[in-house]
Formats: structure tokens, sequence, C-alpha cells
């Protein structure tokens, strides 16, 4: 198990702060970083700071992976047990040994969080769970609503109905064969991608739709003004093309910056469109699962699909009428995923048996926890399976309007509405206030 340690701020008998990282490598930005908050904490409670990488993630590999069989080690319970082994271990040195502990995730990492405060109270003091799904859910339709809601609430009404006419256009096109040579071309699709097989169609459009939920999950109310200004719903190819754009650039790029790696938690879920030389779009639903068993020693798309397909389910659907994408994106195409990826046996009972599984384990949206501050953004679609009211005086929530996924963990910036700055505050004063640190 890979971890970082930094002391920069320690003093003897200070706090201990694990910052947990999730479904990718290890960051160690996250304690080197002074203004972000968990370096904040250490550096007004005297703490300690420690990194910690998820098992079969990075280069925390406990084996080889082989095949399907090799992934029995990967769940989140078993990385709990890796989390308290850390504690253990660094608590066993004397001079950690009254150290109270504070855990620190977002995101995945934010059920983490809370989760070792159900399972592990014992070994860890309070917690902090920023923009944590903690409720496990199969048909994930939520996801999407949110971002529709959040071009209504920061963009306009006319925007959302611009989104809806482009989307709405595209599934008519591909219902008959002249319609989908149309697409085809317009959208700048390679001609041999087969696009009237529906996983090749939830596949394109996911990616597509998944340029308007990262603006809602790592953006802000100014990204969502421009956006919607520059939308054209009479060239609607241009604004599709302007979408994958974004998505080629980004997956070009290789910075290990935060914001970067905070993209990333949400990426890995995600199987990710290839560009050819002469620039179109190549689409098959087979080369992406062929690719991911190729890739698994690689890449932690495997390792989170797995746990997709065996925990959380966490589905990004569009099954819903109260979102603006039509509906191109169905629950079918990831049971296919599943199953293509790991085998037969990995079908939908097997996803709604681990999601329930998973729900009667730590609680869902009302864990049996203590000293947990829970904070949300209200663009971030995540936070419809988070923890959304206090659950007590010690299991607490902050919700931010005008912020996103994991902003409370982010460093402060010029830009940030001022009820941000205040949770962000609440937040180190209420995890001072169960560590009794000043």
């Amino acid at each position: 198990m890979r971890y970082f340690k930094r002391l920069t701020f320690w003093k003897p008998n200070g706090p201990i702060y694990l910052y947990i990282n999730g479904e990718s490598p290890a960051a160690s930005d996250w304690i080197e970083i002074d203004s972000l908050l968990t370096c904040q904490l250490a550096n007004e409670t005297n703490g300690a700071l420690f990194a910690s990488e998820h098992r079969y993630y990075g280069e925390s590999m406990p084996v080889v992976m082989k095949d399907t069989s090799s992934m029995k080690y990967l769940s989140s319970k078993q990385a709990l047990a890796d989390l308290a082994a850390l504690i253990k271990t660094i608590k066993s040195a004397p001079e950690f040994k009254s150290s109270k502990v504070v855990v620190i995730g977002g995101s995945y990492a934010g059920n983490l969080a809370a989760w070792m405060r159900v399972l592990y109270p014992d070994l860890v003091d309070a917690a902090v769970s920023s923009s944590g799904p903690v409720l496990a859910k199969k048909d994930f339709y939520e996801f999407f609503e949110t971002v529709s809601d959040v071009y209504e609430k920061y963009g306009s009404s006319d925007c959302v109905n611009t989104l809806n006419k482009m989307f709405n256009h595209c599934a008519e096109l591909l219902k008959t064969s002249s319609g989908i040579e149309r697409l085809k071309k317009e959208l700048g699709i390679c001609d041999e991608s087969d696009m009237s097989i529906v996983e090749n169609q939830a596949q394109y459009f996911f990616e597509v739709i998944g340029y308007y939920a990262a603006q809602s999950q790592y953006g802000n109310p100014d990204c969502i003004k421009r956006d919607c200004q520059s939308l054209q719903a009479n060239d609607w190819a241009r604004s599709m093309q302007k979408s994958v754009k974004f998505l080629k650039e980004l997956s070009s790029q290789h910075s290990t910056s935060v914001v970067k790696n905070l993209f990333q938690l949400n990426k890995w879920a995600r199987p990710k469109l290839s560009f050819k030389d002469s620039g179109c779009h190549h689409v098959d639903f087979r080369e992406v699962v062929e690719n991911m068993k190729v890739n698994k020693n690689n890449d932690c798309l495997y390792s989170w699909t797995y746990q997709t397909c065996t925990e959380f389910g966490y589905y990004q659907t569009t099954n819903s009428n109260k979102q603006a994408f039509s509906h191109l994106v169905p629950l079918d195409y990831y049971i296919k995923l599943c199953k293509g990826v790991f085998g037969e046996d990995f079908n939908e009972k097997r996803v709604d048996d681990g999601v329930a599984q998973t729900n009667a384990l730590y609680g869902g949206i009302t864990p049996n926890v203590t000293n947990v501050v829970f904070t949300h953004g209200d663009m971030d679609p995540w936070h419809r399976l988070g923890v959304l009211e206090d659950l007590s005086e010690t299991a607490v929530v902050r919700i931010t309007n005008g912020t996103s996924h994991c902003a409370a963990l982010l460093s402060p910036d010029a830009s940030d509405p001022d009820a941000l700055t205040k949770d962000r505050e609440y937040v180190k004063k209420i995890i001072k206030k169960w560590i009794n640190s000043a």
C-alpha cells in the first residue's frame, strides 16, 4: 500500500490527518499544497499529514490481474481494512500513540471517510466527507436530472430547451439509416462506426453529454452562463462538436494538478472516445470492452468498472423524463459493459445484489455515524446520492449553492462565493472541536 507523509506542521501530541485517495493513482498534492483544507487543518492544529492509495489503483496492487478472478480482493470493505491497518501502523510509533485521527476524502473517497466512522470508530476520531455519494444505486438517473437543473438555475429555461431540442434531434436521426449517415457526417463520426448499434450510440452520446456533466460537476455559475450563451439551437452539430472537442483536448492532457486530479475522480467511470489520425471520432463498444481487458493492469477504468458492477452501480442513465438529453444512454448499456468485461455472471442481478449489500453494510443516506461533516455543492450531480440533512448534532451537513464537486476541499479562490468560505471555516471549526484542538 503506497502512502505519502508530511510532517512540516507536526508537533508532539498533534493530530493525524489522513487524506484518502479514491479510484485513481494517489496524489501527494493533497498534503503538499498549503492552501488546501487538509493542510490548513494540519497547520492550525500542529498535525501530521498522510495520504493513502486505494488498492488496485496506481501502484497499490495486491495481485497481478490476469483474469476476473484476480479482482476478488477489490472492494470498499477491503479498502477500509487497508486504511485501518495503515492507521494502526502509524499509531504504533511512540510519537503518534496519543494522536487523534481525522480522515478526509472527496467523492468515492468521501464515502470511505464516512464509512471509516461506521466500521472503525475506535480508530478514527472524526471525518470530513466531501461530495460523497454514500447511497449505492443501480439506475442513477438523477445525475442528468441535476445537470439539467443546473443549466436551468444558473443558465435559463431557454438554455435547457435548446439542449433538449439538440439531443431529441439526434435521437430522431438515429431512427433511420439516412438519419444516421447525416448524423455521422455532421458530427465527424468515422464511416466505419456502426451507429445503428445501441451500445455505440450510448457510448458516443454519454461522452457528448459528459461535457455538460463536467461543466456542472466541476464548473461554476459563470461557466454555465457562458455555455448557455454559446448554444446554437439552429446549428446543433456545431454545439455537439464543441462538446467532443473539449473531451478530446482534455483526454490529451496529462496534468497532475489538483483540479485535474479532481476531474479524474469521475473520469475513470467513463469509457473514452478514440480519435483517428484523420480527426474523426471512432465509436466501437466492442473495442472499448476489449481494450479494458487488455489494459487492465494499467488503467483505473477496469478497477472502477468492477466496483460499479459489484458494489455501487452509479450508472448515469437518461431514463428520466426530467432531463434535457433525450433517452440516449439506457441502463442496459452499463449491464452489457459489466458482462462484456468481466463475464456473463456479472449481470443485472449481480449489480442489484451488490448495491443492496453495500447499502445494508454502510447505511445508505442514514449511516450510523458521529463526528462526520458532510459537504456538498448544489451544482454537483453526485450530491443527489449524498447525506443532505443533519443526522444528529455530530453528523452534520453543509450544502453550498453555486459550488460543485469537492469544492470544500480546494484552495480558496477570489471567485469563491462567501458561503463557501464560511462553510470551509465551519468544517475546520467543528473538526477542531471534535478532536479537542483549539
